[in-house]
């Protein structure tokens, strides 16, 4: 068939999404390992370090400062890159995915929908690219839906890529199966001296943010006492509920209010009747 694509590489797929309006997951993880024997980091493996430079080379050709433009943490930073109408980007780079992606939110409603909506947003972003310690760490969407690839680096300078293939079992076909077929192995090198640094200092202000989001490990005093937060998702309502409030409600319950507290200027007088 004349013009047809050959996938051969990682390198392959990564083109074809950019070029061709598909959307590629790409994960690098490092503690849990597959054919060959990693010595089992969740950090400083150089995770980041092959990632920055994959997008460098592959996504952006060459060129750092759009790497550095589309390095994030945090779910809502996607948001410019999957508004509908918005310019299509070639890479974003996700970098500690647990962070805000994590199996501590797979019950979050607004992080499903922000899944499934990338999904059907492909043509607008070319290639994620998320590191995290290993795939279990991701919430359930996120680790099932995104991803086609897992790189794992099982210790520094040495990567290896698995496919993530799917299939459907004849005799249980609502059960989608998964594995991992061998994809390629390789060596990377450390970043450039000056692009540590800049990475460094990123990731010192990326740090500074999260913990500014971690409420349970703030002292009492910290914040005024019973301050309600503005525009919480669903999990942070739970914690808010359980923690600060030191309230009870079983889920169906507590979804109700937090519809409450979404629908509502003033949600307290609401959520004292339903208390």
């Amino acid at each position: 068939m004349s013009g047809k694509i050959t996938l051969q590489s990682l390198a392959d797929y990564t083109w074809t999404a950019i070029n061709s309006d598909y959307m590629l997951g790409i994960l690098v993880t490092s503690q849990a390992e597959a054919r060959i024997k990693g010595e089992g980091w969740s950090f400083g493996a150089g995770k980041t370090s092959f990632v920055l430079q994959y997008a460098k080379q592959f996504c952006y050709g060459g060129d750092w400062e759009a790497v550095c433009k589309h390095l994030i943490s945090f779910a809502h930073e996607l948001k410019p890159f999957v508004q509908p109408g918005a310019k299509r980007t070639p890479a974003v780079i996700i970098d500690d995915m647990q962070l805000d992606f994590g199996k501590h939110k797979s019950s979050d409603p607004d992080l499903k929908e922000l899944c499934y909506y990338l999904t059907v947003q492909r043509p607008n972003l070319g290639v994620i690219l998320g590191t995290t310690s290993h795939r279990g760490m991701l919430s359930k969407d996120f680790r099932e839906e995104i991803f086609h690839f897992e790189v794992i680096v099982p210790k520094r300078g040495l990567f290896e890529i698995q496919q993530l293939k799917r299939w459907i079992p004849f005799d249980d076909p609502l059960r989608v199966r998964e594995r991992l077929e061998p994809f390629g192995v390789g060596p990377f090198l450390s970043l450039e001296p000056e692009e540590q640094a800049w990475y460094d200092e990123w990731r010192t202000r990326r740090d500074l943010k999260a913990m500014e989001r971690l409420r349970l490990l703030k002292q009492p005093g910290e914040e005024e006492e019973m301050r309600l937060p503005s525009l919480m998702n669903f999990h942070e309502f739970e914690l808010y509920f359980h923690k600060v409030l030191g309230l009870k409600a079983e889920a169906t319950r507590l979804w109700r209010l937090w519809k409450v507290y979404r629908r509502e200027e003033d949600p307290w007088p609401q959520l004292r009747a339903w208390v």
